[in-house]
């Protein structure tokens, strides 16, 4: 007699070892009821007996109350893998980690049809009916509803593109507009630094072949904002009426992983289906680079970071892998002869949005680096790029003066503390600090130094 878990064997006897659990004593002689002595030995089954004889003995031996159960696990006698502690070991691989497709119907009835049943009397499993079969969601298949969200008064809808065809006689108009849930957030600057990307991704500017743009707004303006506006706008609307971005790369540093997301989710919510690698093992990065590239996942938005990009870059070769690059602290693009440079450059995605605060920082080379990156082969000379060209659009922090309070600075001058004074006394009285002060040493000493005292006078552990 079996279950789901466990497999009864019955036998009329068993040694010592065997029913030490079951009976009291050891060697001692059972008894059953008509007062008759068996032994331990007297019921056992010739290995030569049929099927039919070890069935009558059992049923002769539960009938006298000396039947012997001995439960054995089913797991070993239907599973059973060689170098059981190296497998172990090995990360779990999902069956479904090639996304959802139509085979899957498939690999989940043979997944059920491993539950073995046996009856009484036979050797050979039958096979049990899918009665709680579970259907599984696709891709088209939505997790959420979307929420309507109304603008407040006053507040104008913000409409990136609209068409008007003549169709029948009758005007058919076709907008894309952002959503109200992020319109109702965006201020004035911002509202025109999402109209300025979407018209160089989407090759409305006045130029030809010119897909990317560098947001170079300088730090408080929200240039992560208005990026999530844009990717959520383009993850659901297009000229066609159907999404203009599948999928979408977020490349930043290490540091701002888990702050893109966490952004993502405070504005838009479970609405984007992303995956963010942050100090993730390597078995951990190439599965999820592996789910985000196939053509089956949900997932829409991948944030990694510049070196997991770089060292993972072909996985990103085939075309329509990233229809959307965002590179948040992009000054880090500076250089085109980097590797990080070079693998992102040749990612198959002609829409690349750069976010720098600080696009030019040592000399013009730098900044045809950042923009020949957004717009491949597009520069001339210094000259013709100045005159003709423009891909940038930098705001300060002056735009905020009307939205937010007036500064107030405010001096608090902290005495040092007694074992601050001692150290620093000790510090400026040594013999290195006496010979930098009567000596020509280098500068990079003495600014060694003052940095060293300025840590001092912050905290002494800081100074250790």
């Amino acid at each position: 007699m079996e279950d789901a878990e466990e497999e009864e064997y019955l036998c009329s006897a068993s040694d010592s070892s065997s029913s030490s659990e079951e009976f009291e004593g050891d060697d001692e002689d059972f008894s059953n009821e008509d007062g008759d002595e068996v032994d331990d030995y007297a019921t056992t089954v010739d290995d030569e007996c049929t099927e039919e004889d070890k069935k009558s003995q059992n049923v002769d031996a539960l009938v006298r109350g000396n039947l012997i159960v001995q439960r054995q696990s089913m797991l070993p006698r239907v599973l059973s893998v060689s170098d059981g502690a190296v497998v172990a070991r090995k990360p779990f691989k999902p069956p479904f980690s090639k996304g959802q497709n139509s085979n899957n119907e498939q690999l989940l009835r043979r997944l059920w049809a491993r539950k073995r049943f046996v009856p009484w009397g036979s050797k050979s499993p039958i096979a049990i009916a899918l009665t709680n079969h579970v259907k599984l969601p696709t891709v088209a298949e939505k997790d959420e509803q979307k929420e309507d969200v109304t603008l407040p008064p006053g507040i104008e809808p913000l409409v990136l593109w609209q068409s008007e065809e003549l169709e029948d006689g009758d005007a058919q108009l076709t907008r894309i507009v952002v959503d109200p849930l992020l319109v109702q957030f965006l201020r004035p600057h911002q509202r025109e630094g999402v109209q300025f990307m979407f018209d160089c991704v989407s090759g409305l500017h006045g130029a030809d072949n010119i897909y990317g743009c560098i947001l170079a707004d300088d730090m408080g303006l929200g240039k992560t904002l208005q990026s999530i506006t844009l990717l959520y706008t383009l993850l659901c609307q297009g000229f066609d009426g159907k999404p203009m971005v599948k999928k979408a790369i977020i490349v930043t540093p290490t540091s701002l992983v888990s702050n893109w997301e966490a952004e993502i989710r405070k504005w838009v919510g479970e609405r984007i289906k992303l995956i963010a690698l942050c100090e993730s093992s390597r078995e951990d990065v190439v599965t999820g680079i592996d789910n985000f590239t196939n053509q089956h996942s949900a997932i829409q938005v991948l944030i990694v970071s510049y070196e997991t990009f770089r060292m993972h870059s072909s996985k990103f070769s085939e075309s329509g892998s990233c229809d959307l690059l965002i590179c948040d602290e992009a000054h880090r693009l500076k250089n085109d002869q980097t590797m990080t440079n070079k693998a992102l450059a040749s990612l198959l995605c002609k829409r690349r949005i750069l976010l720098s605060g600080t696009p030019m920082q040592n000399d013009l080379e730098e900044f045809y680096a950042m923009v020949n990156f957004t717009n491949p082969g597009i520069l001339g000379d210094a000259a013709h790029f100045r005159r003709y060209y423009e891909f940038i659009l930098r705001r300060t922090n002056a735009l905020l003066s009307n939205h937010l309070p007036p500064k107030m600075v405010e001096v608090v001058c902290c005495k040092l503390t007694p074992l601050q004074s001692e150290l620093y006394n000790h510090f400026i009285r040594s013999k290195n600090v006496k010979r930098a002060i009567t000596e020509e040493v280098k500068q990079s000493k003495i600014l060694a130094y003052i940095t060293a005292l300025k840590k001092l006078c912050n905290h002494p552990k800081v100074s250790s």
